[in-house]
């Protein structure tokens, strides 16, 4: 009888190949589902959008011209934008216009036009670029 059985070494290791086994397929199953788009990751991302990068979109969009610190390039300082209004700063980014009614500069892009990161500028992120600039001084 004695020949039936196997010994506790045998049994700790086939338990230890189950748990281990069922750790790595729930793991799998979890993974799948995110880079499927599918499972709670995907609801709370559709649920509560994160807000736009101010420092990413000015890097991606303004930098280039007004400077990394926006202190002028090609494109003015922008030191004083920072007594501009949001409508101000909001009017001048998407429709090339000064608050005073000035038309900016030919080499200043129209956002509402061109969009931002390849899609339409909305309200958020011009509001996230225009908080960024603020920190600048």
């Amino acid at each position: 009888m004695s020949g039936e059985f196997y010994s506790g070494r045998q049994v700790a290791g086939l338990v230890t190949f189950l748990v281990v086994g069922a750790v790595l397929g729930v793991g799998a199953y979890q993974a799948g589902g995110r880079l499927s788009g599918a499972g709670s990751g995907a609801q709370v991302s559709a649920a509560a959008p994160s807000a736009p990068d101010g420092q990413a979109l000015y890097a991606g969009n303004c930098a280039g011209c007004h400077g990394a610190k926006a202190e002028g390039g090609l494109g003015p300082g922008l030191a004083h934008t920072a007594a501009w209004g949001s409508a101000e700063f909001t009017r001048a980014v998407l429709d090339g216009q000064s608050p005073q009614g000035r038309e900016l500069g030919t080499v200043m892009p129209r956002f509402r036009q061109t969009g931002l990161d390849g899609a339409p500028a909305t309200d958020a992120q011009v509001a996230a670029i225009q908080a960024y600039v603020q920190t600048l001084k």
